[in-house]
């Protein structure tokens, strides 16, 4: 079955071959019967089960964002700097302290240490007073968080019940 044919041989046989196969019937009426079922075929619109849902769809999101363009009032985001943060804090724990121990008259402490309170609070207003010129400096809000700490634990200190002391 295997027939060898040399190089020669095959490109004899390639150039017998006619140039042009024609077809056996015209296929050109077949082609143009193709291509207009085609295009009547792809011009009818094509009903799928999904296409209610796809209208009622955008008709929500349109609804929706209309409603929340119209009612969406600009939001204004408050600036908290460190300073603010701090001061609050600390308002926050003094209060909680003073509670704690039934609201003490610092009045009624001998004059010594009503004069470290004042000093103590003199500084932190000071400090106060200086950061809201330059709230990004750090060594003054350390410094201000040193100081409310002594003022703290001066509260603590004096008014703590004597037997938690050791």
């Amino acid at each position: 079955m295997n027939k060898s044919i040399t190089d020669q041989q095959l490109q004899t046989q390639i150039d017998n071959l006619a140039k042009e196969i024609k077809p056996e019937r015209d296929l050109w009426a077949g082609i143009e019967h193709a291509i207009e079922h085609n295009a009547q075929h792809d011009s009818t619109p094509k009903k799928t089960p999904f296409t209610p849902y796809a209208w009622a769809a955008s008709v929500a999101l349109a609804v929706v964002l209309t409603w929340n363009l119209n009612t969406e009032q600009p939001v204004q985001v408050a600036q908290v700097s460190a300073l603010d943060i701090i001061v609050q804090q600390y308002g926050q724990e003094k209060n909680s302290m003073l509670v704690s121990f039934g609201e003490p008259d610092i009045k009624a402490l001998p004059t010594e240490i009503q004069e470290q309170f004042n000093e103590l609070d003199s500084a932190r207003k000071s400090l106060i007073k200086a950061l809201a010129d330059d709230p990004d400096n750090a060594d003054l809000l350390n410094l201000l968080k040193w100081t409310q700490q002594q003022e703290l634990n001066l509260i603590e200190h004096l008014y703590s019940p004597q037997w938690q002391t050791i």
